[in-house]
């Protein structure tokens, strides 16, 4: 009998506002469109990338997400450093700042749909990363961050997870492992891990083991396949991935970050559609392993 307990839930990315077509966003434009697309194609929620959040009028994205039937799972904040240079964990202190106050903003939009806070590329680089003092230093300024955010975050509820992402974005904190310890030092049960398949491709050798070590704090999650493709589009072994997520009993979203190729209703059709055609074909071999 297959486990009808372990459905996963599955979001996509998206942006209210132009954005490159090289930027891991499969829809651009109105929350309305977006919505009905994604309803049209079966996923359950938005992962929304944005910078600025007062910007937007979140009275209107809620009314889309309400008639189309669509949540909110996640705001994604690395456009906060790569529009607006806000960094976590920069040498100048005004600019942590505004960085911190930014992601509250954030946090009040994610309360306001019951959503997850991301952080990840705004911890940005560690100007030598093999000077140790410099190092502790820059791990020592995120946790002072992600302790105020977490303090923030604790009355509305809001669950915060960072991201493993590849060295060549941020040269830090790239395995699941290096996630997990780090984590661990935040020490606070609203701050959980962000697994994402495509910076496993490259920092990660082992799916299984990596997904158990940090399965403790396993809030979220992101698949695209190499090159930033659609699940399916390359060589990504999702496979191995849901079989670790299941051993592991994660329920949560799994949210496709990818490029809107073919085009971005093919790309997040193309890959709700082969997620869960291959969730079905792993649910029958797990049914067939005898106890």
């Amino acid at each position: 009998m297959l486990d009808e307990n372990n459905k996963f839930k599955y979001g996509v990315s998206c942006s209210f506002d132009d954005t490159s077509l090289s930027a891991p966003i499969t829809f651009r434009g109105d929350a309305k469109y977006i919505a009905e697309s994604l309803k049209k194609i079966g996923y359950d929620a938005m992962e929304i990338h944005l910078c600025s959040p007062a910007q937007f009028d979140w009275n209107y994205v809620e009314e889309a997400c309400n008639e189309f039937d669509v949540k909110v799972c996640a705001l994604a904040t690395g456009r906060e450093i790569l529009e607006n240079n806000l960094s976590l964990v920069t040498d100048d202190a005004s600019i942590r700042r505004k960085a911190i106050d930014r992601l509250k903003e954030h946090a009040d939009i994610c309360s306001r749909f019951q959503s997850i806070l991301i952080v990840g590329t705004m911890r940005w680089n560690i100007p030598d990363p093999n000077d140790k003092k410099l190092c502790e230093l820059y791990k020592n300024r995120l946790l002072e961050a992600l302790w105020e955010l977490s303090d923030y975050c604790a009355d509305s509820d809001v669950p915060i997870v960072v991201e493993n992402i590849l060295k060549s974005t941020s040269n830090w904190l790239n395995t699941m492992k290096e996630v997990m310890d780090f984590v661990n030092e935040v020490d606070r049960s609203n701050v959980g891990v962000h697994l994402d398949t495509y910076s496993m491709l490259m920092e990660d050798n082992d799916i299984a083991g990596s997904v158990a070590y940090c399965a403790s704090k396993l809030d979220y999650v992101h698949f695209s396949d190499s090159g930033r493709y659609y699940p399916g589009g390359g060589n990504v072994n999702f496979k191995e991935h849901l079989n670790a997520l299941l051993d592991n009993n994660y329920t949560g979203y799994i949210t496709t970050e990818c490029i809107p190729y073919p085009s971005e209703y093919d790309c997040a059709k193309r890959g709700y559609d082969y997620l869960q055609a291959l969730n079905k074909v792993v649910q029958i071999e797990r049914s067939n392993v005898l106890i």
